[in-house]
Parts: structure tokens; sequence; C-alpha cells
């Protein structure tokens, strides 16, 4: 994250922000079968943007600082599939995150949390088709976190055996009967990824 010469100024940042995590400089790798297993890895960073609020206007000591640390901690160990997670400093903590399963029989899946919505999926079984969506910041919040020196920056890559009825991938390739779509993110206003498969 970069941090500006004017992170002094004060910013109330809403209390939707309070408990989500924010993706940066991530790598988000999915495989998915024509059967509904999948492979999701996550590697990179996640921002508290109220914890790093209040340290950039000195609002949060260092003793409550390492009080929320230890409550993100615990918060997202809960997930079995963390792998790794260390804290960086300045609210942003380093994640290694491997899940496996099956979409069809799980019906939906959700990446971090459902007030932090990174990545999801749902397999709706009228129209037998498996959606794959990424999150996004309101745009009356975008603002508020450029100017805490957030910057939405990251690749995600969907490779699947299964048709693709619609897409907004930037790059989208078949190779050898697999389906190859990609994505890279620049800023906080880039488009959110989706996905139809089918």
């Amino acid at each position: 994250m970069r941090w500006g010469r004017h992170c002094l100024v004060v910013l109330v940042l809403p209390m939707l922000l309070a408990s989500c995590y924010l993706p940066e400089a991530f790598t988000i790798d999915l495989s998915m079968e024509r059967n509904g297993d999948y492979r999701l890895s996550y590697r990179g960073l996640l921002v508290q943007p109220n914890l790093t609020q209040g340290l950039l206007d000195n609002s949060v000591g260092p003793e409550e600082e390492q009080e929320r640390v230890e409550k993100v901690l615990a918060d997202l160990k809960r997930d079995s599939s963390v792998r790794q997670l260390t804290y960086a400093g300045r609210g942003v903590f380093n994640l290694v995150y491997e899940k496996r399963g099956n979409i069809m029989r799980e019906k939906s899946f959700v990446f971090v949390r459902r007030q932090s919505r990174i990545l999801e999926m749902f397999f709706h079984k009228d129209r037998n088709i498996v959606e794959i969506r990424g999150g996004f910041v309101p745009d009356q919040y975008q603002d508020r976190l450029t100017a805490l020196g957030y910057q939405m920056t990251g690749n995600i890559e969907v490779r699947t055996t299964a048709g693709v009825r619609s897409h907004n991938a930037a790059e989208f390739r078949e190779i050898s009967g697999q389906n190859r779509l990609r994505w890279e993110i620049k800023s906080i206003t880039d488009p959110v990824p989706n996905v139809i498969l089918g």
C-alpha cells in the first residue's frame, strides 16, 4: 500500500467498513470441473480498513492495535482453509488460503466473509449453471479508501472443463478442452469479474 503525505487527515469511514476485509496485491486461482469439484487459492494481502484508519489518524494506539490484530487473526483462522496468516502492520495481513469443495453440493460459497465478498460462487439448480463473481466496493466508499492509500490490484484466473455461457474476462482461451479466463485488476473501479458456467 502507498501512504501519501496527507494521511493525517481524519477520515470517518462508515460502520460498514468496520469489520470488512479488502483484497490487495493478490492472486486468485480457481479451477472447476464439470461435476462441480473446485480448488480455490488466494495469495496476497487483506486490508482491514477500520484498523488502517485508526492507525493513520492516531485514534488507535499500540495496545489497541494488538488487541484488534488478535481479533482479526482469530476471526480468519476459524476457517480451516487458511494456510498462512501474519500481520504486516498498518492494518494489513498476509494471507495464503486454499479451499477444496464441490459447489453443486454446497450450493454457495463466499470468500472471505459474507460482509467481505471478495469472490463468491452459486449453483443454480433450476438452470443447472454455476455463477462466479467478484466482490465490489460501493461507489460511496471508493474515494475514502483511496485517500487511505488503498489500491485494489491483483490477478484472477479461472480454469474449467465446464462450458462458459458468458463472461467479462479480459482474456479467454481454450486449451486442450479447458477454458481459461483471466482478469487483471488495476483499480478499485475496475469491472467486477463475472462468469456463468453450464
